[in-house]
């Protein structure tokens, strides 16, 4: 495909939109970031102008400019931008998998980490430092403990969740995992990245190993540099 810059809006907090930053930098594909704020303002996510775009009102969006002369691909959704960057732009098989059972893993893991990690992982923040309540944070915290649990089970005796290789499956766990100092702050045994790793050990070997990847770090640095403005 030509290597067009995809027009990518995104937030600057939100970690959704820093999944498919990881992947475009992974692919090295050319984007053009739109970073919008929260609410009906002017530059919203729930502005009448982006609403024509995503009714939804949530970001990321993109809007592919590659993909025909009498049309262009337009998608919401990380996980699906995040699969269709990879079946338009992975020549080179970074993330493909041998097998359809493999393949299906990855989707999974991927249903999973929309359904459970990101829901649980939100409203734990919002228990915590938006409604202060100490009961729904306890009881959201319980449910991020047990998401990461099951991570932590899956990855006894492997590298990584499908195929022995690294794929969308792992990498789309990295935004929402970034933000547990905050969620777990002023819990007894998962405060401290050391407490992590008693409690998960597979996971925390995974999620250092994940960390270090050049297009994670590059996604961190960007995010610093945007945050500040």
């Amino acid at each position: 495909m030509d290597n067009q810059a995809v027009d990518f809006y995104s937030h600057r907090e939100g970690p959704n939109p820093w999944k498919n930053v990881i992947v475009f930098e992974e692919l090295g594909i050319a984007y053009k970031p739109t970073y919008l704020e929260f609410g009906a303002d002017d530059g919203g996510v729930q502005h009448e102008e982006f609403l024509k775009k995503n009714p939804a009102g949530r970001v990321p969006w993109i809007k592919d400019p590659a993909t025909g002369q009498s049309f262009r691909i337009e998608l919401t959704e990380s996980n699906l931008i995040s699969q269709y960057l990879t079946d338009h732009y992975d020549t080179k098989g970074v993330f493909k998998v041998e097998g359809e059972q493999d393949e299906l893993l990855v989707r999974q893991w991927l249903g999973f980490q929309a359904a459970s990690q990101g829901p649980f992982f939100a409203q734990a923040l919002i228990a915590q430092h938006v409604l202060k309540n100490e009961e729904s944070t306890k009881h959201f915290q319980a449910l991020v403990k047990r998401t990461i649990t099951t991570v932590n089970r899956a990855l006894e005796g492997k590298e990584y969740l499908v195929g022995g290789k690294i794929t969308l499956a792992d990498l789309s766990f990295i935004p929402w995992d970034m933000t547990l100092d905050a969620i777990f702050m002023g819990d007894s045994e998962a405060a401290t990245a050391e407490g992590r790793k008693q409690l998960w050990p597979n996971w925390y070997k995974w999620h250092q190993m994940l960390l270090l990847r050049p297009a994670v770090q590059k996604m961190v640095s960007i995010r610093k540099t945007v945050q500040k403005k």
